[in-house]
């Protein structure tokens, strides 16, 4: 995490995309998501909550929504959710390929 970003900062940041732009569209299904983590590196640990947890999508959630709108927090210097696996290749191919849609609340 950059030296010019307090940890209560970026800690605020990924709370307020959690709760205006992630949660909101989670709730819908049934679902959610707690964070159980900012690190001194900058590293966001999630976990799933409610119909999250058994749901068949939720690594595309993870890929498509829940990393799409964490990553370009600054300081943020990664995003996991625990429960969901997805290799660095994939990771890449999905932001490549969807990095210009967002069907999430809110703009990037």
């Amino acid at each position: 995490m950059p030296e010019d970003i307090r940890p209560e900062d970026l800690i605020a940041s990924v709370l307020m995309a959690l709760d205006r732009q992630i949660r909101p569209v989670l709730a819908i299904h049934g679902g959610g998501v707690r964070l159980v983590d900012v690190t001194p590196a900058g590293e966001v640990r999630l976990a799933f909550e409610g119909a999250c947890c058994g749901c068949p999508l939720k690594s595309v959630t993870y890929a498509l929504g829940i990393r799409q709108k964490l990553s370009p927090i600054p300081g943020v210097t990664a995003v996991t959710v625990e429960g969901v696996r997805l290799s660095k290749a994939a990771l890449e191919r999905a932001a490549c390929m969807y990095g210009g849609y967002t069907p999430w609340v809110g703009t990037r």
